[in-house]
């Protein structure tokens, strides 16, 4: 094909794709390209000539290729803008930017120039950028710095979230909360917190944070987006919360560095939001009216003794055949013990004995050493180990040392994150051992190819908050699973994050409907 040849081409492209210049450089661009569209590209794509054309066409080429939506185009459109840019044609180095960026990302890289910008939670927001790339290279390329997108974004957050504020009950698709702006005055902020006497308070489908800080936080474990200031000393982040009146939440304001990035925290928090239709509140026993206490269980499987946390009800005496629970995490097992112990005390939950063997500690080589035994497939030698541990040796120290039962019936498996996982995948490869499995928060779905057999394996106990996304949607999807299998199950959906205050609050519940 000849130079004449690729400009009609691009002339023909461009013309399908709009108002000339392409469908890069129109903001009201379909999401999908016509059929026609669809053609040229495809000629552009394998044009020989392409490869010989000059600045002008390259770049004509690059933005065309950019508009497609197809990933397998961004590397052509780096080399064509390049070309452009070499030749300091306007825009090409932003185009440039733009491909390099999407295709770092696509790789599971952070972008190099910080060009790429998403939606999140309502917030426009960029995901990781290469700190070893300087405003200066993006200058070159005439990319705004880092210190400018932000500034946009922010601009383009508080835009749309004045904009949602407007109109109750809405928001974006797909999304079970995203942050909503009201301009709020800090003298009326600080008249209702001492109303409220709490820092968090709902409005209708609305709930507010307050937080006495010059500098931003983010309201940790559930909300992932950072507060904004609202003057005086005091940072905000307010959120619509799909069925936020049956929403239970604990809150920790979390102090993040430049007002970007949020650390992650499961344990106890300093606040609590409960929605006025939220599950009733479980009493909590200090001291507890059972007992509890930690062992070293030597274990030849993983080659190192490893801690476990034990609880026994009241009254509790060997052999006397109360229901036991298998469980990980134990080093995060103390609110559920009081809130167990509660429970059984007033009537409300049977006596069990809970037997937790803690997590393994981060490794600064190997790091999450708990994932790695906890979740098959990413490091067999420990998975199978940890399992031969807590199946096999921590089963045995329990019914010598402790008395447990051993009928199957009265055997259950619990944990919760990677622990839900886990126990899902213990009783998998041994049913036989336990009566139920109490599975919350996955974050594993289940494999389409699993063989569950109703007959055979235990009961399942599951349950996920709506606010924990990707860990809500594998427990759903093992809900799903299961009652195609005809399997017993049964899953609890709260309004929640991926927060210890709904498992210990659900335990309690599901063991009265397992052995009460």
């Amino acid at each position: 094909m000849t130079d004449d040849d690729l400009a009609e081409l691009l002339d023909a492209a461009e013309r399908a794709a709009g108002t000339g210049g392409g469908a890069a450089d129109r903001a009201d661009a379909p999401a999908e390209l016509s059929v026609e569209l669809f053609d040229l590209l495809d000629r552009l794509r394998a044009d020989q000539a392409l490869s010989e054309a000059g600045p002008e066409q390259a770049l004509r080429a690059a933005k065309l290729l950019a508009g497609s939506g197809d990933p397998g185009d961004l590397s052509a459109v780096a080399d064509l803008a390049a070309r452009a840019n070499t030749a300091e044609l306007d825009g090409a180095g932003v185009i440039y930017a733009e491909a390099v960026d999407k295709i770092a990302l696509f790789s599971g890289r952070p972008q190099r120039y910080g060009t790429v910008m998403v939606e999140h939670q309502g917030d426009i927001v960029q995901p990781p950028v290469d700190p070893a790339v300087s405003d200066a290279e993006r200058a070159a390329l005439g990319v705004p710095s880092l210190a400018e997108m932000q500034r946009r974004m922010d601009e383009v957050s508080r835009r749309l979230a004045v904009e949602r504020a407007g109109e109750p009950g809405r928001l974006p698709a797909g999304q079970r909360f995203c942050r909503v702006w009201t301009n709020p005055d800090p003298v009326g902020l600080r008249s209702r917190m001492a109303a409220e006497g709490a820092q968090a308070w709902a409005d209708g489908d609305v709930l507010t944070f307050v937080c006495e800080s010059a500098t931003p936080v983010a309201v940790t474990p559930v909300f992932p987006i950072s507060t904004w200031d609202a003057g005086e000393g005091l940072q905000v982040l307010s959120v619509r919360v799909e069925r936020l009146e049956e929403a239970v939440i604990t809150y920790t304001f979390t102090p993040l560095s430049g007002g970007q990035g949020m650390r992650f925290s499961r344990g106890s928090h300093d606040g609590r939001f409960r929605g006025r239709s939220a599950p009733e509140e479980l009493p909590s026993n200090d001291p507890l009216a059972g007992s509890s206490f930690d062992h070293a269980v030597e274990s030849q499987a993983l080659g190192e003794s490893r801690a476990v946390t034990v609880y026994r009800p009241p009254g509790h005496r060997p052999g006397d055949e109360v229901p036991v629970v298998y469980a990980t995490d134990g080093n995060m097992f103390a609110p559920y013990a009081r809130r167990l112990d509660a429970a059984i005390e007033a009537g409300r939950c049977p006596p069990v004995v809970v037997v937790a063997a803690h997590a393994a500690p981060m490794d600064q080589i190997s790091g999450n050493i708990r994932a790695l035994e906890y979740l098959a497939g990413f490091d067999d030698r420990r998975f199978d180990a940890h399992q031969r541990f807590f199946i096999v040796e921590l089963a045995a120290w329990a019914e010598t040392e402790l008395g447990v039962a051993t009928d199957p019936s009265r055997r259950g498996v619990f944990g919760c994150s990677d622990g839900g996982g886990h126990a899902l995948t213990t009783v998998m490869g041994h049913p036989s051992k336990f009566g139920h499995v109490f599975a919350y928060s996955t974050g594993m779905p289940p494999d389409p190819s699993t063989n569950w057999n109703p007959e055979t394996h235990p009961f399942v106990h599951l349950c996920a908050g709506t606010l924990e996304a990707g860990f809500h949607q594998a427990t759903e999807a093992w809900a799903g699973f299961l009652h195609l299998q005809d399997a017993g199950c049964h899953f609890t959906e709260r309004v929640s994050g991926h927060d210890l205050i709904q498992w210990c609050e659900e335990l309690p519940r599901a063991l009265a409907r397992a052995w009460g």
